[in-house]
């Protein structure tokens, strides 16, 4: 990718500007790892393989809302699964 000066200059701003913007990107991939994870053993438990379109569509179809609330809605469970 070429360096383009504008771009880099609006992104160390944003970035100066919103210190925990970075870090809530590495926090949601480890939540979204974790979740696909135990629904990948929820599948392997009920003797179905695990489908990245399934899993997808389901992630999508619980709308904009936290991953954890997503994680409750999936996997159907009360606890804070995620935070292990």
């Amino acid at each position: 990718m070429k360096t383009e000066p504008a771009l880099r200059i609006f992104e160390q701003h944003l970035y100066l500007r919103q210190p925990g913007y970075g870090t809530s990107y590495i926090t949601g991939k480890y939540l979204l790892e974790n979740l696909m994870a135990e629904y990948s053993r929820q599948q392997a438990a009920k003797g179905q393989p695990f489908s990245m379109r399934r899993f997808m569509d389901a992630l999508n179809s619980a709308g904009c809302i936290p991953v954890q609330l997503v994680a409750w809605e999936m996997l159907g469970s009360k606890q804070a699964l995620l935070t292990q």
